[in-house]
Parts: C-alpha cells; sequence; structure tokens
C-alpha cells in the first residue's frame, strides 16, 4: 500500500486534517490503497488533536478524536512514497535532518503543481498558515484549503503511480544497466507470506513471475522450489524467492540445483551477507518462522544488495568445483 505522509510542527491541527482528508477523498475516488499518515517535527507524542480541527473535520463526516500525535522520525520517512510539508520552513528542517530523502519531499503546494500542471498553484506562497491559538473560522479556512490542494493531488495520483513506478523499475532493476527478473514461489505454508511479498514487488516496481502455488491447499514444496531454482540456474530469471514453513525445504530442494546458491535467511544481517559475501541467487524464508514485516525487510535489504567479489569470488569458484565434481 503506498503511503504518504504529512508533515507539520505539532501535528495536532494542519498534518491530521491533511491525513484524515486525504483518506477520506482517496476513499471517495478509487485511490483507497493509497494510505496517508502524519507527523510533525516538533511533536510531543501522545498529543491528541485540537478541538478546533476536530470540530471542523466533523462537519466533513470524519472522526479524527482517535488521533495521536506522532514525531518526525527516519522510519516514517524511509516508507512514503511521497513527504508533504505544510511550509516550506517544514520541508527544510525534514531536508537538514534527512538529506537523502530530497527527491520525495515537497511542500504540499509544491507537489500538487508538480502532478497537476504548474497552473494548478498559482500562489506564490508555499505555505498553509498555521490556525494554531485562532479561532474556528480559521480552521475552517484552513481546512478547505488544504481540502482543495489534496482534490489536485489525488485527481493526479494515476498519473504519478505510473511515471513513480517506472521510475522506481529504473532505479530497482538496475545496477548492471538491465532489468532484474525475479521468480517468486511458495508451497501452501508459504502461500500468504508470498502473496504479501508480491504485493511489496509490484510497489517497489520490480519484475516478477508467481510459479506457484496458487492457494493454500497442500501441495509438495520440492515441485514449487524446483520451478524456481532451475530458471534461475539457467539465467531465465536472475533471483528466486522461495516461501515454505521453515524455509529449510525450499532450500535444500533449490540448492540441488547446479548453478544455485540458495540462502535461508530470517534475519536482515543474513541477507545482506549472503547477497555481499556469497552472491547468493535464490533467497528462502520460513513464514512459519518470521512475520510479514521481517520478511519484507528481509527481501527488500536482499534485493538492494550486490556481490563484493574478491576474496568471495575465489571461495564461490570452489564451490562450482564441488558442483562439477572437480573438487
Amino acid at each position: 500500500m503506498p503511503e504518504i505522509l504529512f508533515v507539520c510542527t505539532g501535528n495536532t491541527c494542519r498534518s491530521p486534517m491533511a491525513e484524515y482528508l486525504f483518506n477520506m477523498l482517496a476513499r471517495e475516488r478509487g485511490m483507497g490503497h493509497w494510505q496517508a499518515r502524519s507527523v510533525g517535527v516538533a511533536a510531543l507524542p501522545g498529543d491528541g488533536i485540537s478541538t478546533h480541527a476536530q470540530t471542523v473535520l466533523k462537519e466533513e463526516a470524519i472522526d479524527s478524536v482517535a488521533h495521536r500525535s506522532r514525531i518526525l522520525e527516519q522510519e516514517s520517512l524511509e516508507k512514503a512514497v511521497v513527504i508533504l510539508t505544510m511550509t516550506e520552513s517544514h520541508r527544510d528542517i525534514v531536508l537538514a535532518r534527512f538529506p537523502e530523502y530530497r527527491e520525495k519531499t515537497y511542500t504540499l503546494k509544491e507537489f500538487a503543481a508538480k502532478i497537476g500542471g504548474d497552473s494548478a498553484v498559482e500562489e506564490l506562497n508555499l505555505d498553509i498558515v498555521d490556525p494554531f491559538g485562532q479561532g474556528e473560522e480559521v480552521y475552517r479556512a484552513v481546512r478547505d484549503e488544504i481540502k482543495a490542494v489534496l482534490e489536485t493531488i489525488i485527481g493526479n495520483l494515476p498519473q504519478f503511480e505510473i511515471e513513480a513506478g517506472n521510475l522506481m523499475k529504473r532505479e530497482n532493476n538496475t545496477n548492471r544497466g538491465d532489468i532484474v527478473k525475479i521468480a517468486i514461489g511458495s508451497d501452501h505454508a508459504g502461500y500468504d507470506l508470498k502473496m504479501e511479498i508480491i504485493r511489496f514487488l509490484e510497489e517497489a516496481g520490480y519484475e516478477y513471475k508467481d510459479m506457484g502455488t496458487d492457494s493454500s491447499q497442500s501441495v509438495d514444496y520440492p515441485d514449487y522450489g524446483y520451478q524456481v531454482a532451475k530458471p534461475v540456474a539457467d539465467k531465465e530469471y536472475d533471483r528466486g524467492i522461495l516461501i515454505c514453513g521453515t524455509g529449510i525445504g525450499m532450500c535444500i530442494t533449490a540448492n540441488k540445483v547446479e548453478g544455485v546458491r540458495a540462502a535461508l535467511c530470517h534475519d536482515v544481517f543474513s541477507a545482506k551477507a549472503t547477497r555481499n559475501h556469497n552472491d547468493s541467487n535464490v533467497l528462502t524464508l520460513g513464514a512459519r518462522v518470521v512475520g510479514i514485516g521481517l520478511a519484507l525487510e528481509i527481501v527488500k535489504t536482499w534485493l538492494g544488495e550486490e556481490f563484493e567479489g574478491g576474496r568471495h569470488q575465489n571461495r564461490l569458484d570452489k564451490i562450482s568445483g564441488i558442483e562439477r565434481g572437480e573438487y
């Protein structure tokens, strides 16, 4: 699910209004697969939304009483497809702390102009006025201004998804200058986790093929382990991902295919090391061992790392010699 992050100061007025309004409008316009969250650069975690903000959102049939403020953290920035600040000052604070997110950080109005065309936002002032400490009418005016800008953004999200998807494919399918093709498969025990990983691959712009199984009905893991391992060994696919209950059966199966270097990883460190040192081309996971969140981090890390070569290549050459019976 692609995520958009709104940022203001205390996360009690503008950014939560943007969050709740965005989620409402996105659902109404068939873009409910997008999810908005909000944070504050100087928030006191746990504070509720301001009374006036709650009131003007209620006029839009939005119940925001459950909102609790959150502080700006790198984890939220990392998850977001785009980061939208209420003012230029907020944008500058975000980029001063986390310059690595420059390419996806804008003020709310800047982003509306970017995806809606230069005429979408005519004002030279890119800030949304802070209503804190002012009356209900000011909050209502701020709500209406935010809503109008969000209408422009949501109306242009389908085209943005296409452009962002193409960009992510160029960035993710990459370092060798060609498309990284991924084969993925599971048995019945790994089916649900496989579908979560496929959702991640789609959102991240990777090219993949699902080799089965197609349900949680009981099957034999070697059948599907081979369906992934063989085309990876034949270089029809660059990487393979296999999931069963523990990951062990799939790992054993895949490593019976000459040319496959399958690695069972249940932590991020191992996922990184097995790419850097072992040039592993198949990742196996145990759906009954790791949760969805950790599994996705492992996959993301494994796909993002490259082989370091050097002394490690000499060791891989010896493994290849063992496979050929030459050792």
